[in-house]
């Protein structure tokens, strides 16, 4: 029976990250913040009960789907995170399941653990990002402060929630009345205007609280800021390029020591003029503060590929080499 709910797991795992706008669990913030939007637009467009109730079951959705994707970036943010996913996983599974899940090749064990994790209710949603991240969820949420203010060091940081106890109980209330819009007819219940904006706007919170928390936790050493993404993009073409050099230095001696070395220099130069093409033309020739850090991610993940595609030719060689020395 274990093996059988497993493989269901990875299946129904997949589909639903199929259903994520780009298939990633990394830039999950989008597909939650597009559905978030239009359920403002259309709350704020001329609306009726009906309408109220399909957007607070839309919003819960959306909040699902983002306490999953915090789950699965927890996990897979270290090794400290899955030691403690790991000892609150419940399924009994085999070895083979396990190796399976760790592995990696078709899901992830971040993904697992939030496939596994319910997320109906306040408590839910408190419990396993606590657990996670060891600590009480709730007073975290009561400390967290505004990520940009503290990254730009605003001498009196914007605090996220100002009163924790009313955001708990208004998601209390979305999810109630999530669960008997979804299951139950319920005409005689109505959801006036105000108290659908109310929990909306209580959705919306929640998520900005817990990036909050990410971004003094598991996300404290990253790029926030469009100034520390720009540098950090900056730092990865350096390094990139330095590790490239070194491994056209070998190349290219290896080639001279066997002939002439001008192919290797031509087709190197064909392909930084390519790859320099490339990055000029696709986000490079965006507007926007956003696009210089965009392509220079861009730009090292191509010199990172590179560097080790020549690094696995020279090792190839060196293989060669001790071959035939003996």
């Amino acid at each position: 029976m274990a093996t059988r709910r497993l493989g269901i797991s990875h299946q129904e795992i997949e589909e639903v990250r199929s259903r994520l706008f780009l298939k990633r669990w990394d830039t999950m913030s989008f597909d939650v913040q597009a559905r978030l939007n239009e359920l403002k637009k259309l709350f704020r467009a001329p609306t009726n009960d009906e309408i109220h109730r399909h957007v607070i079951v839309a919003s819960i959705a959306a909040l699902q789907t983002f306490h999953r994707g915090t789950i699965i970036t927890i996990v897979d943010s270290g090794d400290e995170y899955k030691a403690r996913a790991a000892e609150n996983v419940t399924e009994k599974i085999s070895m083979k399941d396990a190796l399976t899940w760790l592995g990696g090749k078709t899901a992830s064990f971040g993904e697992l653990v939030a496939h596994s994790a319910p997320c109906n209710s306040v408590t839910d949603l408190l419990s396993w990002p606590g657990i996670l991240l060891a600590c009480d969820m709730k007073q975290a949420l009561t400390e967290a402060f505004d990520p940009y203010d503290l990254r730009n060091k605003v001498a009196a940081p914007a605090k996220v929630v100002a009163d924790i106890d009313r955001l708990l109980i208004d998601l209390a209330e979305a999810f109630r009345l999530r669960h008997i819009f979804a299951h139950e007819a319920a005409s005689a219940i109505t959801v006036s205007a105000d108290e659908c904006g109310r929990l909306l706007e209580a959705v919306g919170r929640w998520i900005q609280a817990v990036d909050a928390v990410l971004w003094s936790s598991v996300h404290k050493d990253l790029p926030l800021t469009q100034y520390e993404m720009n540098q950090h993009a900056h730092a990865e073409v350096l390094a990139a390029r330095k590790e490239l050099a070194s491994a056209m230095r070998k190349a290219l001696s290896e080639a001279r020591s066997a002939g002439p070395a001008s192919w290797l220099r031509n087709n190197h130069f064909a392909w930084m003029k390519a790859t320099m093409d490339w990055t000029r033309n696709t986000y490079g020739s965006l507007q926007g503060s956003m696009w210089p850090a965009v392509a220079g991610s861009d730009l090292a993940k191509a010199i990172q590929i590179r560097a080790e595609q020549v690094m696995d030719w020279n090792s190839s060689q060196d293989a060669e080499d001790a071959h035939g020395n003996k």
